[in-house]
């Protein structure tokens, strides 16, 4: 007998989907219960699609089912925080230093328009707007670098940090110093400098990792209040 899930309904898919937005702008915060009768109202269906929605974000670690209390969003501890970022450093260094070998002008394109869309962005201090910007920019390198295991277990790590990354991107000059190194990745990819893209990429996911830390107030006990688990 196969081992392998099923594909979720297409309306627990599209209800996944909608929650999963709504964890990552902060519609629904760390901690909070998920309401199934409320949401279930809210996007139109019944409690079934909520339910099995739940489960499927339970298994992307953005959600905790709880027997006989509920689906709650995660509260990521902030050691946990910290070994997504390392973790991050290693598969999106990687990521750059693939794509350095194998860019093509569109995909340079792609990504200079993202860069530039960011710089307008931070000019204006459109956080939204920037935090946006920046997913993409990432996700695309990581498509582009044609390495689907590593580009799935990114994705799976990045979704953790999404429940609170943007508060990183709170002031301009933080989203202009994360844009600079945008920029000097984008550079070495563009050169063809697999090694020089990689250092980039890890440096500036230890930027990232700094920002966080400037963002938040971590209390003695070690954990970060109000992050997801």
């Amino acid at each position: 007998m196969s081992t392998i899930d099923p594909a979720p309904h297409p309306l627990s898919a599209r209800v996944r989907a909608e929650l999963e937005r709504m964890i990552i702008d902060g519609t629904l915060s760390p901690g909070e219960r998920l309401n199934e009768v409320a949401l279930a109202k809210q996007l139109g269906v019944s409690r079934g699609p909520v339910r099995e929605a739940a489960r499927l974000l339970e298994r992307v670690g953005l959600v905790t089912v709880i027997l006989n209390r509920g689906a709650f969003i995660r509260t990521v501890p902030l050691d946990e925080a910290l070994d997504t970022y390392a973790l991050n450093a290693l598969l999106f260094g990687f990521g750059c230093a693939q794509l350095a070998d194998s860019i093509t002008a569109d995909q340079a394109l792609d990504l200079r328009g993202l860069y530039e869309g960011m710089e307008a962005a931070a000019a204006a201090n459109a956080a939204e707007k920037f935090f946006t910007l920046n997913i993409a920019f990432h996700e695309h390198i990581m498509a582009f670098a044609r390495n689907r295991q590593v580009e799935a277990v990114y994705l799976q790590q990045t979704r953790k940090l999404m429940l609170f990354r943007r508060r990183s991107f709170d002031r301009a000059a933080t989203m202009a110093e994360s844009n600079a190194g945008h920029r000097r990745i984008l550079e070495a990819l563009m050169a063809g400098a697999p090694e020089q893209a990689r250092l980039y990429a890890e440096e500036h996911t230890r930027g990232g990792r700094a920002r966080f830390l400037s963002a938040i107030e971590a209390p003695a006990c070690g954990t970060a209040a109000n992050l997801p688990k």
